[in-house]
């Protein structure tokens, strides 16, 4: 087993040398990839000007999106990416993709049935996740991609007496075997995993819905689950419904983590990935977790950096060098 790429603990990048490292060593994996693409993308914006980005790929004469995702995007079982992954981002022909980036670091670990279009766990993903994440897990256990618990979704939608479209969470990976699930969320260049917040095209209806959403089911799962910390239960819980239109209120500055983290059970993983250069997830998970989360059992963090011993040459070339 390759040995574990360490950083330096005590030197933490800023935003911007984070994105200037990113921007840089994508660009230049593009160029090594096929140097006819070194002017790159040029996007125009609708003030009139334009940019290039090198690290978005280029559409060639009768290209497609999926002909240059499969060529430059995906390492490993391109043939199977549509089958397992199913909706593509809109923007998967950016080589920062957190999607693709997911499908790459899985994709070895998995057996493929093409007859049923599942994702079965190798040997590789049992070792994963015993020595990562702490279960085990059996060999042809089912793997998804984009995974979305539509049943999960109305039982939620029923236990906020919620009649309307209700707040789909969708997980980038997901791992079910007989007794154990494992919800995984991807972060690569993202700034932060996401609040929720007021914008000038919210509707008062949607902010309604919000605060009701989180009144009536998001609070009975916080009081539920066991992986929180009294004190967050004893906060969010005493907040007055109409005070969830604040994006101030940690239940809203750490949404995605709170709606992720509550799939948390006795049988139930939930894990973060993220790089340990990246600042701003980093941040604000361990800002979430010290003051949140009671424990570290179910709801965990890891930095792609420590997972090069489960990642193929490739993908450590194309997303963990490029921060050396």
């Amino acid at each position: 087993m390759k040995k574990e790429l360490k950083y330096n603990a005590h030197y933490t990048m800023t935003q911007k040398e984070f994105k200037d490292k990113w921007e840089k060593g994508l660009t230049d994996y593009l160029k090594k990839k096929d140097e006819s693409r070194i002017d790159g993308y040029t996007r125009k914006h609708k003030d009139g000007t334009s940019a290039t980005h090198g690290y978005i790929i280029d559409l060639k004469d009768g290209e497609t999106d999926a002909d240059v995702i499969k060529n430059f995007g995906i390492l490993y079982g391109s043939e199977d990416f549509d089958r397992l992954v199913g909706k593509v981002h809109s923007m998967a022909r950016h080589l920062n993709s957190s999607q693709v980036m997911c499908y790459n670091f899985f994709r070895p670990m998995m057996s493929f049935d093409s007859a049923s279009n599942f994702g079965y766990a190798n040997e590789k993903m049992v070792n994963f996740v015993r020595e990562k994440i702490g279960p085990s897990i059996t060999k042809g256990a089912k793997c998804y991609f984009e995974y979305e618990d539509t049943a999960a979704t109305e039982e939620f939608k029923r236990i906020a007496k919620y009649r309307g479209r209700g707040e789909k969470s969708q997980f980038d990976f997901f791992i079910l075997d007989e007794k154990t699930k494992i919800f995984f969320e991807i972060k690569f260049t993202e700034s932060s995993f996401g609040g929720w917040s007021i914008n000038k095209d919210t509707s008062c209806q949607a902010i309604a819905n919000h605060c009701a959403y989180v009144e009536k089911g998001y609070k009975i799962l916080l009081k539920e689950n066991p992986y929180f910390t009294l004190q967050c239960k004893q906060d969010i819980i005493s907040t007055k419904q109409d005070e969830f239109s604040n994006p101030r209120i940690s239940f809203n500055k750490h949404y995605q983590l709170f709606r992720n983290a509550l799939k948390a059970d006795s049988c139930s993983f939930v894990v973060f990935i993220y790089p340990e250069a990246n600042p701003g997830p980093k941040k604000e998970f361990k800002s979430f977790s010290d003051n949140l989360v009671e424990g570290q059992s179910h709801i965990i963090a890891l930095e792609w950096e420590e997972l090069t011993a489960y990642m193929c040459p490739d993908f450590e070339e194309k997303y963990i060098n490029i921060f050396k």
